[in-house]
């Protein structure tokens, strides 16, 4: 059984005695515990790199998954006299009201409640690594957000395997937003986090490797790389977004409760409807087939296009795929964000540090992202896409003890629910997904439960 151990008292330190190790940190006995400080920062560049006081820090151990949560003190440090050796996913959060925020950094802002987060992962600690720094980024608001992404799909031999992938977005304002021209993105990165010449020490990709890509390290922390780019149309007010609701984009919008005939003419049969979604009512779909046709290559013949729901606009491809696939192996982050149509144009385009004369990939300047997602599964195999100010943490598919479901389950991942104001339901926002999303069976517009 997981242990979680609190510390509430200051300064704060981890005294392992009176413990059964193998019974609270899944054996080693022989191992000696060794002190360690964690000291929280605030962002320097943007919040000028204050001592973080009062943070909820959790330190997970990856082997064992045993949790132990503390406090910063009044000087940004959470003191253990004595942890385990091994190696931890380090987590911090804190939250400022507006008035408290103006206080401490001496500037205005809108919200009245800030969000603060940052993480680590994979932190040794031994008897030669006694400390590290956390740097905690105040998330951005906005008012539209990534509700639901079910990357999941059902079961490959009784239900609709990949075909019945969807993302849901949420307008959890108090003001109608028109949904047309959103852009949103899957995101590149390396799909395993082993170190080598051409990533970071956390293994993701060292994006000022890339030819082309001549901006210095602020090519790997003021930009994201998307492999696809997909654009909802429409002038300007053709698709509004009340307040309390969203939009569904569907990979294929049609019934994948129900069999179908390929593009082939082949019957597809669905042996358990109940495994799978009907997307039949989507508000968009991403149908490949004329943009597959254009550029030489030939139409996915499970890509049935639904001609009563409007077609996402194709902007940039650079996936394998011939399908909107949201790709539960790669585990990538997915991103909505505004952008003129001149600014989209001008985005460089760059290979892979892995791969310089591969495919290209688009690259999106982090300050145009309204909302972003990091997906993972629970080994966390691959490194994080998007930077700690935009996603701090991470989400994937996993039942109420914690384990991952496997892929072709049926789940999703949903925002929670933070109150319902007048019968408008709000939902979780804090810019940390391990905080704002739970696990559901995929219901497009369905709610997490209260």
């Amino acid at each position: 059984m997981k242990n979680i151990i609190t510390y509430l008292f200051l300064p704060l330190f981890l005294l392992i005695t009176g413990c059964k190790r193998e019974d609270d940190f899944g054996g080693g006995g022989d191992l000696q515990p060794v002190p360690f400080t964690i000291a929280a920062k605030y962002d320097a560049e943007k919040l000028g790199g204050k001592k973080a006081a009062n943070v909820d820090v959790i330190l997970e151990n990856i082997s064992t998954g045993d949790k132990i949560t503390g406090k910063t003190d009044t000087n940004g440090e959470l003191k253990f006299e004595a942890i385990l050796p091994g190696t931890y996913n380090i987590t911090a959060e804190s939250k400022m009201t507006q008035q408290e925020y103006q206080d401490f950094f001496g500037s205005s802002v809108s919200n009245s409640e800030v969000h603060f987060g940052g993480m680590q992962e994979k932190v040794i600690i031994n008897a030669n690594i006694s400390s590290t720094v956390i740097t905690l980024s105040s998330g951005r608001v906005g008012d539209l957000v990534i509700k639901q992404v079910y990357y999941a799909g059902s079961s490959t031999t009784e239900g609709a395997v990949f075909r019945d992938h969807f993302l849901e977005i949420y307008n959890n304002s108090e003001e109608t937003i028109f949904a047309d021209g959103l852009y949103i993105a899957l995101l590149e990165g390396n799909t395993n986090s082993n170190v080598a010449s051409y990533t970071l020490a956390n293994g993701q990709y060292d994006w000022s490797q890339s030819t082309g890509n001549n901006i210095g390290g602020t090519a790997n922390t003021d930009y994201v790389y998307a492999n696809i780019v997909i654009k909802i149309p429409g002038s300007g007010n053709q698709y509004p977004v009340l307040p309390g609701k969203s939009i569904v984009i569907a990979q294929t919008a049609i019934n994948h409760k129900a069999p179908y005939d390929n593009l082939n003419g082949q019957s597809v049969p669905i042996k358990k409807p109940e495994l799978t979604v009907d997307l039949s009512g989507a508000d968009f779909e991403t149908y490949l087939g004329d943009y597959l046709t254009a550029n030489g290559g030939s139409p996915y013949m499970y890509d049935i296009q639904n001609v009563m729901v409007p077609d996402m606009q194709i902007v940039h491809w650079a996936a394998a795929s011939k399908d909107l696939l949201l790709s539960p192996t790669s585990r990538p982050a997915f991103i909505i964000f505004k952008a003129s149509p001149d600014e989209v144009s001008a985005f460089a385009k760059v290979p892979s540090p892995k791969n310089l004369t591969g495919s290209l990939f688009a690259r999106i300047p982090k300050k145009m992202i309204i909302d972003g997602v990091d997906t993972t599964d629970k080994e966390l195999k691959a490194p994080k896409d998007l930077p700690a100010d935009i996603d701090a943490t991470r989400a994937f598919i996993k039942d109420e003890t914690g384990a991952p479901y496997p892929d072709y389950s049926s789940y999703s991942i949903i925002r929670k629910i933070k109150e319902v104001v007048n019968g408008r339901v709000v939902l979780m926002d804090t810019n940390n997904s391990q905080n704002d999303f739970t696990t559901i069976k995929a219901n497009p517009r369905g709610n997490a439960p209260l």
